[in-house]
């Protein structure tokens, strides 16, 4: 029955390699990672021909291919600097998708009737059953296609999703778990298949449904990824919230010892010149050199008065303006910490892109706080250079090295508008990008 067994071993090993390609090749990779890949192809190619052990029935077919497949995952730790369970993820994945491609290739070649015993595991039986006697090669190029369309659409859909040098961080083990029982179930139920029925139409119903059970993994699988992700991020925000809890009250003691101990100081340089007939002109060039660390911003609310002056003397020691023409009042419907979250992330981002420029007249930031009818309109601009990428969830892609971890200050921008049922949105034009947020008007009451 499986006549041409040793050939397909090799032809399931190329397809497996394909696969996991497709879903590790994001992953970070240790030193020397191409000789490392192309060693461990090559053994697993070698081991895949050279294999002794003809199978006897559905359990040892099926464990020749676990093996097989335990193979290229021990290949992945050589190849990848990932932990266990990332690694089981994206290769698990990939023997998915290999036997999604199988089964879809299996069925579609039973149900079109063309003679595509290419590794001749089907008996005489079904083979009257279905297929047309059509030349071998022919069955080879057709498998080809479905296998390349299939392997085109998972990563499409799924392993682009992989972000480069990315700690998946995965924790639930639960339906990764069930996933990885279900792809064995998945791949014995093909293996009694094969051994245990020459019904025709019988094969088609058990392949579709084995296609149809690894579609489902890939999903779920990739479920767990997105929730963790979602997990991991809500947990970032919330620890950006606390601390910037904590900046806020230690900014807010600092503002006003500041203005205590500038308003003294001018009264002492006042008091010690006129007393000894020091020129009015000095006196007042040092009380407006001391006035530059007074909280110089007044939007009519404390809260975005400290983190506008906080970043306006921030900006001012780096050579960048920070033009603000806002009202402070609008937003006391917000938590004060979060103000400070909101636009200090606003401002900085603003300030590292302006920062860069070589214009120096171009280093500006503006910030504007406003009523439209019945919207507050938050606006803050600045100069960029270079062009804008925007990734799939809309935000602009980090320009820093560390994307992982860098990134997160327009999310956590997002997360504060969101709270308050408001809209963010981002545009670049003309060399200009603009960070604009809306916010219901609150009724009364409720600010």
């Amino acid at each position: 029955m499986i006549s041409y067994f040793a050939f397909y071993k090799v032809i399931f090993m190329v397809q497996l390699l394909i696969a996991e390609a497709l879903f590790t090749f994001r992953l970070r990779r240790r030193s020397l990672f191409w000789l490392r890949w192309c060693l461990s192809a090559a053994l697993c190619l070698a081991c895949a021909a050279l294999f002794p052990w003809e199978p006897q029935g559905p359990v040892s077919l099926s464990l020749i291919f676990l093996l097989l497949f335990a193979l290229t995952l021990a290949c992945g730790f050589f190849c990848f600097k990932v932990s266990a369970l990332s690694l089981l993820f994206c290769m698990a994945i990939a023997y998915a998708v290999q036997h999604f491609g199988y089964c879809v290739s299996n069925c579609m070649l039973l149900l079109s009737g063309l003679n595509a015993n290419v590794y001749g595991i089907y008996t005489e039986e079904v083979l009257s059953q279905h297929f047309l006697p059509v030349n071998e090669a022919f069955g080879f190029i057709f498998s080809f296609v479905i296998y390349y369309l299939s392997y085109y659409l998972f990563y499409l859909f799924f392993a682009r999703r992989i972000r480069k040098k990315e700690d998946l961080r995965l924790r639930s083990l639960s339906l990764f778990v069930v996933s990885g029982f279900a792809i064995l179930l998945s791949v014995v139920v093909n293996a009694a298949v094969v051994y245990g029925t020459t019904d025709g139409d019988l094969i088609v119903l058990f392949n579709a449904y084995n296609a149809a059970c690894c579609l489902f993994i890939v999903y779920a699988l990739f479920s767990i990824l997105r929730r963790n992700r979602m997990e991991a991020e809500l947990n970032f925000m919330h620890e950006t919230l606390r601390r910037a809890r904590e900046q806020y009250e230690a900014s807010k003691r600092s503002m006003e010892l500041v203005n205590i101990k500038c308003h003294d100081l001018k009264q002492q340089i006042r008091t010690i010149g006129r007393a000894n007939f020091i020129n009015e002109t000095a006196i007042a060039e040092m009380s407006d050199a001391i006035s530059l660390y007074d909280a110089a911003v007044d939007t009519g609310y404390g809260p975005l008065n400290i983190i506008l002056s906080e970043k306006s003397l921030a900006c001012r020691s780096e050579g960048i303006s920070l033009d603000c023409m806002a009202d402070g009042t609008l937003l006391r419907f917000m938590n004060e910490a979060e103000i400070y979250s909101l636009f200090g992330n606003a401002i900085d981002n603003a300030a590292s892109a302006v920062r860069r420029l070589q214009d120096e007249q171009k280093r500006t930031v503006g910030v504007q706080v406003g009523q439209v009818k019945g919207f507050i309109t938050v606006h803050v601009y600045n100069y960029f250079e270079g062009q804008l990428e925007v990734s799939a969830d809309g935000l602009p892609r980090t320009t820093k090295k560390d994307a992982e971890n860098h990134g997160y200050g327009l999310k956590s921008i997002r997360y504060i508008v969101e709270k308050y049922g408001g809209r963010m949105s981002v545009k670049a034009q003309n060399n200009v990008f603009n960070l604009n947020i809306i916010f219901p008007l609150p009724r009364e009451g409720e600010s």
